[in-house]
């Protein structure tokens, strides 16, 4: 290798030797920074708890109006009730499945219904409650799997 006499090329060559490793560690050091801000700022976490967790899904989907006679009591007429209600579920895919088992939906609230008096339906909280979880109940047997979670009486009428 022969060297220059007028000492241009010592100087450039100089340069070229500290500049590169004065570039990669300045990048790296911006880098080690983000990556850094990111996990400490938490953001980074926010978003891999987000990717982790499994959306749910809520669906509440109405049902058509019921007209049932009630259970008569003795000494009393007929009585008749009409109530519409929703149902809801937080289960993945549960509107597809409600809106295919509608038929059989409606066949188990009105086995539980007709099997009520008015005193079972206008009763206390806690009988309108145990109605709520045998509505609940009868509905996820029928389609095979609990999928309904919560019943809503959206309206109700008794004559």
């Amino acid at each position: 290798m022969k060297k220059r006499s007028d000492g241009k090329g010592t100087d450039e060559t100089k340069k070229k030797n500290w500049l590169l490793p004065v570039i990669v560690i300045v990048s790296t050091l911006i880098i080690g920074g983000v990556i850094s801000f990111g996990f400490t700022s938490g953001k980074v976490q926010a978003f891999m708890k987000n990717l982790s967790e499994e959306k749910v899904v809520e669906t509440t989907v109405p049902m058509e109006e019921f007209l049932i006679n009630l259970t008569s009591e003795k000494d009393k007429k007929e009585q008749f009730l009409k109530i519409e209600l929703a149902v809801y579920s937080d289960e993945k895919d549960s509107q597809e499945v409600i809106v295919a088992k509608t038929p059989q939906i409606r066949n188990a609230i009105i086995n539980v219904l007709r099997k009520q008096t008015s005193e079972t339906v206008f009763g206390e909280d806690q009988e309108l409650i145990a109605l709520k979880q045998e509505l609940i109940s009868q509905i996820n047997k029928s389609l095979g799997k609990p999928v309904i979670s919560d019943i809503f009486i959206t309206n109700i009428i008794m004559q």
